[in-house]
């Protein structure tokens, strides 16, 4: 048990963690809590691609609905809008939101949401779903995980030498390291070199089979949208905004808000920044997206929104959900946000570049 759901479950046994949950129900909030999720494990217990985008079991997560739903105001989009705008919040506010666009979002999170009255926002790669592509960190994970090698030789985008006998793991979180954070990187031509350097193909054919049995298609996003659901951009290829040129930038903004407003009709007023990294105050991202017609922007793995001051529309923060988080323990980051654990972006950022 992890330091931190050991004093999660210390709070529930002591009725501190009731006492806080009936304190924060009577008193103004001050903060904005974001839950975010991305996929269950896979039904046959399989898991040929990327295993860290698992979050929790349906089970896990009816039982978060439930426990969010008996002491917070669930919000959607049009609060959360609004909000950005000045408007104040609904008392006792929290968001659930899922990323990518996986496809358990609709066959097992749906019926699960529909079931306890909750809604959702669901932030969806508009070009994986159109062109039947499965996203870039699973089809890495899948290369890595199928590799018969003992050695990773990659040149490009810089050499690396990454030993797959002893740690594929480790293997595939230092390739998504550089991915997520190496400028301009040319797609084809890495993805292409990751294969050949692991000795595994890779066809249109494959992709297309993994994402029929991974993603959602426009329909199930269209069936979303029909049960109340919000479904917003999470751009087109869910390429990391920091690495783009402003030609790429503009595609990736401007296309998804398009392709949203032509598959599912309606405004598209927000964006979860692909793998969630933060926007400083002197971004250049923000005039892009204030051009794109973006009112609210959303980080991850950044804990709660303080309420106590000016906020930041383009800098609202979501709380990822580990794998095997606990009720308890989700109540306790709810209630005392300091306990929650956060990405180390400069930490990462810094060791990709060096």
């Amino acid at each position: 048990m992890s330091r931190r759901e050991h004093i999660a479950h210390l709070l529930e046994r002591s009725g501190a963690l009731a006492a806080l949950l009936r304190m924060r129900a009577r008193a103004p909030v001050p903060w904005l809590s974001i839950l975010t999720y991305h996929r269950f494990p896979s039904k046959d217990g399989v898991e040929p691609l990327d295993e860290g985008v698992i979050d929790v079991t349906p089970q896990e997560f009816e039982r978060h609905v439930v426990r969010v739903k008996q002491h917070f105001n669930v919000v959607g989009i049009a609060e959360l809008s609004a909000f950005a705008q000045g408007r104040p919040l609904p008392k006792n506010p929290v968001a659930i939101t899922f990323d990518d666009g996986y496809l358990d979002s609709y066959e097992t999170a749906l019926p699960i949401l529909r079931k306890h009255d909750c809604k959702a926002i669901f932030f969806v790669a508009t070009s994986l779903v159109a062109e039947r592509r499965i996203p870039w960190w699973d089809r890495i994970a899948y290369v890595i995980k199928a590799s018969r090698r003992r050695e990773l030789r990659l040149e490009y985008p810089r050499p690396v030498r990454m030993d797959l006998a002893r740690s594929k793991h480790v293997a595939i979180r230092n390739v998504l390291r550089v991915v997520k954070f190496h400028p301009s990187l040319h797609w084809p031509r890495f993805l292409s070199e990751l294969s050949d350097a692991a000795g595994v193909p890779w066809s249109a054919e494959l992709d297309r089979r993994f994402s029929d049995r991974m993603l959602m298609t426009w329909d199930h996003l269209r069936a979303l949208k029909k049960a109340g659901m919000d479904v917003q951009s999470h751009t087109q290829t869910h390429r990391v905004l920091q690495t783009l040129t402003e030609g790429e930038l503009q595609d990736e903004l401007e296309g998804s808000r398009d392709d949203l407003r032509r598959e599912l009709g309606g405004p598209v007023q927000a964006l979860a920044y692909p793998v969630g990294y933060p926007l400083g105050r002197a971004s250049p991202l923000r005039s892009a997206l204030e051009k794109a017609g973006y009112e609210v922007g959303f980080t991850n793995g950044t804990g709660a929104t303080p309420l106590d001051g000016e906020v930041d529309r383009f800098d609202i923060r979501r709380q990822t959900i580990d794998r095997d988080f606990s009720s308890a323990l989700l109540l306790t980051i709810l209630t005392l946000p300091g306990l929650a654990p956060k990405h180390q972006w400069k930490l990462q950022a810094n060791a990709a570049t060096q």
